[in-house]
């Protein structure tokens, strides 16, 4: 790949960050610390589902995984070495440090589930990177 393509994914890649750490971490809603942790799997979507419905579910288990599908793309078209177990343990490293610092910083919620599906997020990327990739060669 041409080195100012390179430069072009690696500025989206770190724009993407910037706007992600934005949401989770550096956001201006706080939780109230008794709520901060949550590490029963999928509990709290459950009892989502029985305050909101169904819609509020989808929502937060979609969004989470939206929101690490250009995790999955980008990484590998900036780091073209780096193969899909390394993506996503990557994928899923990163939404620990985004769950470690919404608990420091009091701005969300400490879950479980968020790692899954976001981890889930990060792999989906990875696949729709590599059908890109295998459709371009």
């Amino acid at each position: 790949m041409k080195k100012s393509k390179c430069k072009v994914w690696a500025i989206l890649f770190f724009i993407y960050l910037a706007i992600l750490f934005r949401i989770t971490v550096f956001r201006s809603r706080s939780y109230p610390v008794e709520f901060a942790v949550n590490l029963s799997l999928f509990t709290d979507l459950a009892a989502t589902y029985h305050e909101n419905g169904i819609w509020m579910v989808l929502y937060l288990v979609i969004g989470n995984i939206i929101w690490f599908v250009p995790f999955g793309i980008l990484l590998p078209m900036v780091c073209r070495i780096l193969k899909s177990k390394a993506v996503i343990s990557l994928g899923f490293c990163l939404s620990l440090i985004i769950e470690v610092g919404q608990l420091i910083t009091g701005k969300g919620m400490f879950e479980i589930d968020d790692l899954v599906l976001n981890t889930l997020g990060a792999a989906i990327g990875y696949l729709i990177y590599k059908i890109y990739r295998d459709f371009r060669k």
